[in-house]
């Protein structure tokens, strides 16, 4: 049997996961009355404005509602944040299909949405895949954070938590990772939804998105898909070339802005901290042993299904 887990009653933190402090991009969404706050899905700062999340965590609210009273809460939990910021728009991806929990239904499909936020988060955005996925991924290690609850039975939604996944399988259009694959049977359980799947690049020395989380089994103790990024990727830079004016990633989250070299393979284009840097090596060279070799110093260049 299929469950579909939308919407705000069912907002509610991945399983036999650690309590998380770190990955201060990965947000709450829900609402705020007063001075409190509930969350009701998952979702990830990848530009200074742009929330990324599940399709399916709009539910059946009308988007003028989502505007009107949805928040993004930046922080630890929706008691403990950094920031509470309002949105001014939700994009949904044009193919998004929903999951059918009817017999014969299907798992959906592009469970993409956009939130733009109505001011610049306080907070570092992270770069999201857009490579291909090939089956070399299968039994890599990533992380999964969410602000879902800690079990099917428990409505303890609103707080942060990471766990270990293993890619047990590559899909069409989904990321799995089954229980059994997970150390302490670790996955995403409802209020997840929305939420990042990430691996550490080594080559940047950061985390990338390569997923959304999207659904589980009935009680988040068998299996769970997450949408892959790879396959959207152009999507989701028009809507931040709408947002932004530009599609580089680096000048967009605030790269060249700063005093360090960046040099991602992502950056489309040339920070100037390192044409800086390269003056400053050039006159070095002038002082140093004439007879030294420019190859050298080239060398040196661094079973049923629901929402989650």
């Amino acid at each position: 049997m299929l469950w579909n887990l939308i919407g705000l009653g069912f907002a509610n933190q991945i399983i036999n996961g650690e309590l998380e402090t770190d990955f201060p991009a990965t947000v709450a969404l829900g609402a705020q009355l007063g001075e409190s706050g509930f969350s009701a899905c998952t979702g990830t700062l990848i530009t200074p404005l742009i929330v990324l999340s599940a399709a399916h965590c709009g539910g059946d609210l009308p988007p003028e509602l989502i505007l009107q009273v949805g928040k993004a809460f930046f922080g630890t939990s929706v008691q403990d944040t950094e920031a509470v910021i309002g949105f001014e728009d939700f994009v949904i991806h044009p193919d998004y299909v929903e999951l059918d929990s009817s017999v014969g239904g299907t798992r959906g499909s592009n469970d993409f949405g956009l939130l733009v936020l109505s001011e610049p988060a306080p907070v570092q955005p992270i770069f999201f895949n857009s490579e291909e996925m090939t089956e070399e991924w299968i039994g890599e290690e990533i992380i999964s954070v969410g602000f879902g609850i800690t079990g099917a039975d428990q409505n303890d939604s609103g707080t942060k938590r990471s766990a270990f996944l293993t890619v047990s399988a590559l899909e069409e259009m989904f990321v799995i990772a089954n229980n059994a694959d997970n150390e302490n049977s670790a996955n995403i359980c409802s209020g997840d939804s929305g939420g990042s799947q990430m691996y550490f690049d080594t080559e940047i020395d950061q985390w990338v998105q390569i997923a959304v989380h999207s659904w589980g089994d009935q009680y988040c103790t068998t299996y769970s898909g997450s949408t892959r990024t790879d396959l959207v990727s152009d999507w989701i830079f028009e809507t931040i070339e709408a947002v932004h004016g530009s599609t580089d990633l680096c000048e967009v989250n605030g790269y060249y802005d700063d005093d360090e070299c960046t040099e991602f393979s992502i950056c489309q284009g040339v920070d100037p901290a390192c044409l800086l840097d390269e003056e400053e090596e050039k006159g070095a060279c002038q002082t140093s042993d004439p007879s030294l070799p420019w190859i050298f110093l080239l060398s040196l260049i661094p079973l049923g299904l629901r929402r989650r």
